[in-house]
């Protein structure tokens, strides 16, 4: 009897064995389908088998492959859920419960949670560290750094891996390295070091050929270092490396990397001037993504139509385009990379079309994002667009102050670039020296051998020694030629303000000579009785030496704003008793020149941060403006103000107006509207200018328009606080 329970128990046990192999033979069967639907349908047929058996890891498997091939078909919600019910059920199992953790962590990762995906990730790290399994702990720092990559945390991710590179050297096996590899060749692509990043790839790519793997485990590096040729600039062996990954991954039929394959051919061959090419490589990229239900990869497709039409001059469909992708990329919280890229390429559109307030504005969004971030050639792209702007504008010192920064970024990107080719000469050699010592050790019972290498080394060692003399020379030659530029575009600047500065001098020689003769004049005619010295006579002298007075104040006003002594105190001014001030002083000014006078106050708060005294110059400023230039009899009106945001000074007076053409220019320095340049009044462009530069000094805006009282309309908005 016990033996024929021995046996029935033997069979059963034997049983359930081959059924577990054959499990496991199928789920090893589905991992090379490459066609997510294809896999799917596999697993659906064996999922009753698998529920039933008794073999944990096997579920944890099955689970992690169906939820993958799930979210890569765009039902990412059903494989969050089959895998928080795998979660549950593998609570009592450590490293099952660490391993399903991940795989859930990088679902989130894909679907752009990345605050959910960061806990799930470090929990399983924490887990996977006490743990034996140090493939699965190699796996869990890859995949936070490929977190950090996605969240613009490069320098944490580069730090991440090269920790674990240095610390665990020795049980870094083949097969483990090329994924940390290809990590980092990432995050060092975000911070500019294009050229160690490849450094990397070939490495992965040297691992994966000794390891004979077969094209569709080769295709993700030959991909990757096509990236790379395409960001130095070596448009056409990129294209190549692309054709050759995407023949591939035609084969596989994974619509995903199909999609990626088709936007880089695009960008790279509209690099290389062929748009109609690149145009059908990125509509056929635009429905690989769109039939894989990859929202962010078909905006990141339609970024590279937007290019092309844009080369193609079609700016209006370009703009469509583009302010889809910058909404899709705004949603995409933590992809810097899409959402820089493609608001500078929506600015560029803008400009163009000669909407430069709102090339403007959006090209100092992508300014302030690239500094967070650290991007140096987005910076520099986008303060050379600025610049130009600027200059469009023709506000030449705005202009010179960014080719000032401009030339400023390109200084410390040579610099910096430098360092990274001499730390990747650095680290080239220290990786030669490794293999040196390895063949050395492997090779030491063949002297003739030996010798051959080393003299191979040295060979290798010049020529790095060439390349890096190469690279300096030619970061010199760059940055001498963009010294040159910026030389000669500032003496074009001085010459245009040279110019102007001797026309004003002339025209103030001019004013000053008629109201000193005529002063004269009067002096010698009361000294010698011609005229007599009663007060008609007196008043005439007085207000000839006014004249000469105001001429006098032009040309201080020009030396402070050529000087840059302005300076503001700010403090709290209480607004009632600073508008009752006005109310007051203002009627005399204006009054006394026989011109109606308008002062209304709205405003409605206790206080601003101002500089009172420097308000009121700017008051006097506008006044004295519209006094000079309004024809009498006319009408100037004040009003004070308050919104939510800012405290309004506003300034208007009747006939003439300036034409809208000029208004613009007024408070640009030297500057007089033509058709107000020829009236007898005295002034020479100083004052608005100084009105400007007071309102910048308190972080205002200042604008000008025609106003409806027939005149021009100036209003000043100053910030509530500091």
């Amino acid at each position: 009897m016990a033996r024929v329970i021995f046996c029935l128990l033997f069979w059963v046990n034997a049983s359930l064995a081959i059924e577990q192999s054959t499990l496991s033979t199928q789920l090893l069967h589905a991992h090379t389908l490459h066609n997510h639907l294809d896999r799917i349908e596999f697993l659906n047929s064996i999922n009753t088998h698998i529920s039933e058996s008794k073999n944990l890891e096997l579920k944890v498997d099955f689970t992690i492959l169906l939820a993958k091939s799930l979210d890569n078909t765009g039902q990412g919600n059903q494989a969050l859920h089959i895998l928080e019910q795998m979660l549950l059920q593998s609570q009592e199992n450590t490293l099952q419960h660490a391993k399903t953790r991940l795989a859930l962590g990088k679902i989130l990762y894909n679907n752009h949670d990345y605050a959910a995906s960061e806990t799930h990730f470090n929990n399983a790290l924490i887990t996977v560290k006490k743990s034996a399994d140090f493939t699965l702990h190699t796996k869990a720092i890859n995949d936070i750094a490929n977190l950090y990559h996605n969240t613009g945390r490069y320098y944490e991710g580069i730090n991440l891996i090269n920790r674990h590179l240095s610390n665990f050297e020795a049980q870094l096996t083949p097969d483990l390295l090329p994924e940390l590899y290809h990590s980092i060749a990432r995050l060092l692509e975000q911070v500019d070091q294009i050229k160690l990043a490849l450094m990397y790839k070939l490495k992965k790519f040297e691992i994966e050929t000794s390891l004979e793997l077969n094209d569709n485990e080769k295709a993700g590096t030959l991909y990757a270092i096509a990236v790379s040729y395409s960001d130095i600039g070596q448009y056409e062996k990129a294209v190549n490396y692309f054709k050759q990954t995407y023949e591939i991954d035609k084969k596989s039929g994974d619509l995903s990397h199909m999609g990626h394959s088709l936007t880089q051919l695009s960008f790279n061959i509209h690099k290389l001037g062929d748009q109609d090419t690149a145009k059908r490589y990125a509509l056929k990229a635009i429905d690989a993504f769109k039939a894989s239900k990859s929202e962010r990869n078909v905006a990141w497709a339609q970024h590279n139509l937007s290019l092309i039409l844009t080369a193609q001059n079609k700016l209006k469909d370009a703009l469509k385009l583009q302010t889809d992708v910058v909404n899709v990329a705004n949603k995409a919280e933590g992809d810097y990379h899409l959402k820089n890229r493609s608001l500078l390429q929506l600015s560029r559109i803008h400009y163009l079309l000669d909407n430069t307030q709102q090339a403007k504005h959006l090209a100092k969004q992508v300014l302030i994002q690239a500094q967070k971030h650290d991007f140096n050639l987005t910076q520099i792209a986008v303060v050379k667009m600025l610049s130009e702007l600027s200059a469009k504008e023709h506000n030449y010192i705005t202009a010179y102050q960014w080719q000032k920064q401009l030339s400023e970024l390109e200084k410390r990107y040579a610099s910096t670039n430098l360092d990274k080719e001499l730390a990747y000469v650095q680290n080239s050699l220290e990786s030669l020296n490794k293999d040196i010592l390895i063949k050395n050790s492997q090779l030491a019972h063949s002297s003739t051998q030996a010798k051959l290498t080393n003299s191979q080394n040295h060979a290798l060692m010049i020529l790095l020694a060439l390349v890096l003399i190469s690279m300096i020379f030619v970061i010199f030659f760059l940055r001498s030629h963009s010294n040159k530029t910026l030389l000669s575009q500032k003496n074009a600047y001085l010459d245009q303000i040279l110019l102007q500065r001797n026309k004003l001098f002339s025209q103030i020689a001019h004013d000053l000579s008629t109201p000193i003769t005529a002063a004269k004049l009067q002096l010698e005619a009361m000294q010698y009785n011609i005229s007599p010295r009663d007060d008609e006579n007196l008043e005439r002298l007085d207000n000839k030496l006014g004249d000469i007075n105001c001429l006098v104040n032009d040309l201080a006003g020009i030396a402070l704003l050529e000087e840059a002594t302005f300076k503001v105190a700010l403090e709290k001014q209480c607004l009632s008793e600073f508008s009752a001030q006005l109310e007051t002083e203002l009627p005399m000014l204006i009054t006394q020149h026989t011109f109606e006078y308008r002062f209304t106050n709205l405003v409605n708060i206790d206080a601003v941060y101002i500089d009172p005294v420097r308000i009121r110059q700017v008051i006097s400023n506008l006044l004295n403006n519209a006094i000079k230039y309004t024809h009498q009899p006319g009408t100037i009106a004040v009003k004070l103000n308050v919104t939510k945001k800012s405290f309004e000074l506003i300034v208007e007076d009747s006939a003439p107006t300036i034409s809208k053409q000029h208004l613009p220019h007024i408070f640009d320095h030297l500057y007089r509207a033509p058709n107000l340049a020829t009236t007898n009044t005295s002034g020479h462009g100083i004052g608005l200018a100084i009105v400007k530069q007071i309102v910048a000094l308190h972080k205002g805006d200042i604008s000008a328009e025609q106003s409806s009282m027939g005149g021009v309309k100036i209003t000043i908005c100053l910030p509530h606080t500091p």
